[in-house]
């Protein structure tokens, strides 16, 4: 062909490319026939156009359009090819399709498109494929691992699909990552209760995933954990739904959850009471005879934990007089707070009707109630950590309003036992820092506010309250009534208050003691009877103390009531405030006796006042 005859071939062709934009065609052929000019058109154009979205979506038009019923194999070929997944599952779901495509489509498939291929609607062989693929590429369960999460198989991505055909979920769920390996011959402990403590986290993180991609089939989910083989997931499974998705279960399985949930309580229940028997004396014979019947009732596995404070070198029963109250503390903590919180609290809508939800609610209170009826102080060891306090202040909040009366009185020696650990804090100090008391104080004024809210909703009365429950109250309401206007009855109070909580919170020492009428004579009265008016708070005296050897407002007279160990040891105050300090009474004491300071340094100092002590500096008559 001549150089002119070329050039007018490639006229002719170009005249005769279809140019229109693939996202026109796309559109156009929605709704056409499948003879319509626009339909010839686009197959002419999807052979031109490069790989890449348009052309993707132009033949997935095609395909779901004019070219539903019959499309030639060309059309299908490069559908099957394409990158995203609208055009591959329409060329499946064709009826024109090869049926061994639908194997050779999920053998090349990524892990991750796996799911698209096998939706409930899709082709039964694209379905049987994208199984027999899952067998391939996950051929038993592996144990899980801490890093099972960052590294999801075919399966875990499979369920990520929230549409799967039935027989797709029930394989991918069945290839699930397992329990964490047990501890294997030779392998360090240390290492692999860290390792195992870490797989289980990871495990209720693969879970919680899957219970959320397909919420609307929990109880088929549920159906297919059903044998033995899967009764750790079961275990974890459940404490998923009760704990994090209640609202998305179906009444019926809520209340089956619910109720084996609380029939394990049995349980601690029979554990706190073998452990109370023992503690009071009882053999381990006498015990288990006792409770032999409620302990044939119990399901083997609720056995062991009872079982363990009966044998003749078994637990010290000391150690499970809580187990009770610790059971209902965990269940709370890990399962049941969604479901005890008001209707009113969540945003999302139930699938439960509230009669069910309610009456959960009210088996959990009697649950709660039990535990608190068994509940013993162990000897020796009070209460004294904020866990221990804050489960009952948020059950306190969330049981329905008519049981918080049979909850308070069923609390009074839990909450006295609770006092005594405030005081043995105190009593304790190389276990028990100060610097952590101010949180068990908080957690105890949060749980008599939750059961009591009669005695401390009235601030404005503080003669009304115990001086504990004063310290505890927050920082504003102390503020409030530390206020200019307040009584001094009130300050004074207020003042003691502020010892025995015994760290900084609302107004400081001087700030309450500047708005009294007299400030110094009410510290030298309030100082002189010091044991009396702070009676059993540990380290109340010393709080005092430090308080006051750097007021604004002392004197020597006060200073010299002090106790001494605690003045003698008190950070001592500006060195240019103009006033006596501790530092120059006992050195102008001392200083016009030779051998005072002798005999003040081998004094002894506990249950004496810095007067007392001085006045020993000379030596006795006759001696």
């Amino acid at each position: 062909m001549s150089a002119a005859g070329g050039a007018a071939g490639n006229a002719r062709g170009n005249e005769t490319r279809v140019r229109l934009p693939a996202v026109f065609l796309t559109r156009a052929v929605a709704g056409a026939a499948p003879e319509a000019p626009v339909v010839a058109l686009a197959l002419d154009r999807v052979g031109t156009l490069p790989a890449g979205p348009e052309r993707d979506a132009l033949l997935a038009a095609l395909l779901t359009g004019p070219r539903a019923d019959a499309a030639p194999e060309a059309l299908l070929a490069a559908a099957v090819e394409a990158e995203a997944d609208a055009p591959v599952l329409a060329a499946l779901a064709h009826p024109d399709c090869p049926e061994e495509w639908h194997a050779a489509v999920a053998a090349r498939s990524a892990d991750r498109r796996l799911g698209a291929l096998a939706h409930a609607g899709a082709h039964p062989a694209s379905r049987a494929a994208v199984v027999a693929e899952l067998h391939r590429r996950v051929p038993t369960p592996a144990p899980v691992t801490p890093g099972t999460v960052e590294r999801p198989d075919a399966a875990r991505l499979v369920l990520r699909s929230p549409d799967l055909a039935p027989e797709v979920l029930a394989t991918a769920v069945a290839l699930l990552p397992g329990p964490p390996a047990q501890l294997a011959e030779g392998q360090e402990l240390n290492a692999w209760v860290s390792a195992h403590g870490a797989a289980l986290a990871a495990w209720r993180t693969l879970w919680r995933e899957v219970l959320t991609t397909h919420a609307d089939r929990l109880t088929t989910l549920w159906e297919l954990l059903a044998d033995d083989a899967h009764e750790q997931a079961r275990a974890v499974v459940a404490e998923l739904l009760l704990g994090t998705l209640p609202h998305a279960v179906p009444a019926t399985l809520l209340v089956e959850l619910a109720e084996a949930d609380l029939a394990r309580f049995a349980g601690a229940a029979l554990t706190s009471r073998v452990c109370r028997l023992r503690v009071e004396g009882h053999t381990p014979e006498e015990t288990a005879a006792r409770v032999a019947e409620e302990l044939a009732a119990l399901p083997e596995p609720d056995r062991r934990l009872p079982l363990a404070y009966l044998g003749t070198f078994g637990a010290t029963p000391e150690r499970g007089l809580a187990a009770a109250t610790d059971w209902i503390a965990r269940a709370l903590t890990e399962r049941w707070r969604p479901l005890l919180a008001p209707d009113t609290d969540h945003a999302l809508p139930w699938r439960s009707p509230p009669e069910t939800r309610t009456a959960l609610r009210q088996r959990f209170a009697e649950a709660a109630l039990t535990a608190l009826a068994l509940w013993r102080p162990r000897p020796g060891f009070p209460l004294c950590q904020p866990p221990q306090l804050a489960w009952l202040a948020e059950l306190a909040r969330l049981l329905p309003a008519d049981r918080r009366p049979a909850l308070t009185e069923h609390a009074r020696e839990f909450l006295a036992d609770a006092r005594e650990g405030r005081a043995h804090r105190r009593r304790r100090r190389g276990a028990y820092p100060a610097a952590e008391d101010p949180a068990f104080d908080r957690a105890l004024h949060t749980v008599l506010r939750s059961l009591a809210p009669e005695r401390s909703d009235h601030p404005e009365a503080p003669a009304n309250l115990a001086l504990d429950e004063l310290s505890w109250q927050p920082a504003a309401t102390l503020d409030r009534m530390a206020a200019p206007g307040a009584t001094d009855e009130t300050l004074e109070r207020l003042l003691l208050a502020h010892a025995v909580r015994g760290y900084p919170a609302g107004p400081d020492f001087d700030a309450i003691l500047v708005h009294h009428s007299a400030p110094t004579a009410a510290l030298l009265r309030l100082t002189t009877r010091l044991p009396e008016l702070l009676g059993e708070h540990p380290g109340a005296a010393g709080a005092w103390t430090e308080a006051v050897v750097v007021s604004a407002h002392r004197d020597a007279e006060t200073l010299l009531a002090l106790p001494a160990q605690p003045a003698l040891t008190a950070p001592p105050p500006s060195p240019d405030d103009g006033l006596p300090t501790v530092l120059t009474l006992v050195t102008e004491a001392l200083s016009a006796h030779p051998d005072a300071w002798h005999r003040f340094a081998t004094t002894a100092l506990r249950h004496r006042t810095l007067a007392e002590v001085l006045a020993r500096r000379s030596p006795a008559p006759g001696t």
